[in-house]
């Protein structure tokens, strides 16, 4: 009877102590990876912003946040994958009549700014090549949109050439603009060429534009944008330097410094090596596949006739199509007797490669 009612209380003991509860599964988590893809540069935005690219960083399993470098935009390989033109170029109405040539003041759009400028356009039938002319640094409280470059721009329209001068963003009457790096104006001067090209062989201004044989005069840091232009647009088939700066942008940015010492120069110093390489044209020359020819006064106290051969040597160490000359004794912009050897040369080498088939 005693062992009966002990089996009877452990039994009830059994029954009523609550089942073992197994535990609930824990669903697996998983981190979301977003795909970096190569970003996307957007466009140069008001004049009153610097170009910013921000896209949301994106989260990694290690939990890093990468954010991108804000002068990405700034840089050769950014500036070849976007976008230019669009828009209309306005002509202004005609501002002299010369023998060879008539000159038209333009306006046109580069990126939501307004870019005023002029055009030469030579008489007779045409088609005639292209060359754009490049001026250098001015106060620009003191510029005007006929300023010191005229006399080239109507040299070479006299000699059968369409010669677009475009002030850039921020020489009056064109509109203010972001230009860190003289970026800004290599846009101006992409989205011109990308407007005269769509434009040309139609009824207007252009009609007897050959859109296909497009050269670059540029002097002093009108030279440096030409660089620039001829490694970002393939279009370009003839480059001409005149006392030109330099491919390297940290020079030029240190040269700018100590000229102006704004606090935009001073943020454009601030870069890196690897920055600054990324910025610099001279890293991209392999690219190119057009002729060059460089003109530098051996006394130019400007811009050393140094950086000139620096930038020819690079060339000719790339097998680029490229000739040199040095004039003792000139400075950085060319007199009468300079000039006598320097415009035959000009005119040789656009009609090389700009007239010839």
């Amino acid at each position: 009877m005693k062992y009966t009612l002990i089996l009877l209380v452990v039994c009830l003991m059994a029954s009523c102590a609550p089942a073992p509860v197994a535990p609930a599964p824990v669903p697996a988590t998983s981190i979301p990876v977003k795909a970096t893809a190569r970003p996307t540069v957007t466009p140069f935005p008001s004049p009153t912003r610097a170009p910013t690219w921000t896209p949301e960083p994106s989260a990694t399993p290690s939990g890093l946040i990468f954010t991108p470098d804000p002068l990405d935009a700034y840089t050769i390989s950014a500036l070849r994958i976007r976008q230019y033109g669009g828009g209309q170029l306005e002509n202004l109405g005609e501002m002299q009549k010369f023998e060879r040539f008539t000159r038209y003041s333009i306006r046109y759009p580069s990126d939501g700014l307004n870019i005023a400028g002029f055009v030469n356009i030579p008489r007779g039938d045409g088609p005639f090549p292209i060359i754009v002319a490049l001026h250098g640094y001015v106060n620009p409280a003191q510029y005007d949109t006929l300023d010191y470059t005229t006399p080239a721009a109507d040299e070479m329209a006299a000699n059968g050439y369409i010669v677009l001068h475009p002030n850039y963003r921020n020489f009056p009457p064109s509109d203010a603009g972001d230009n860190l790096f003289r970026v800004g104006y290599t846009i101006d001067v992409l989205n011109l060429i990308a407007l005269v090209r769509e434009s040309a062989g139609k009824p207007g201004l252009f009609e007897k534009a050959n859109g296909s044989k497009i050269g670059l005069w540029g002097h002093s840091m009108g030279g440096a944008i030409a660089l620039k232009v001829a490694v970002i647009n393939p279009a370009i088939k003839a480059v001409l330097l005149y006392a030109s700066m330099s491919g390297d942008e940290q020079k030029n940015s240190n040269y700018f410094n100590d000229l102006l010492g704004n606090e935009t120069t001073k943020k454009e110093v601030s870069s890196s090596p690897q920055q600054f390489a990324a910025l610099s044209p001279d890293n991209y020359y392999q690219s190119l596949d057009l002729a060059i020819q460089i003109h530098h006064g051996g006394n130019d106290t400007e811009i050393p006739a140094s950086w000139a051969k620096e930038t020819c040597q690079k060339l000719k160490d790339i097998n680029r199509q490229v000739s040199c000359f040095i004039y003792d004794g000139a400075g950085h912009t060319f007199r009468t007797k300079f000039l006598e050897l320097y415009s035959p040369r000009l005119l040789t080498f656009f009609a090389d490669y700009l007239k010839k088939k």
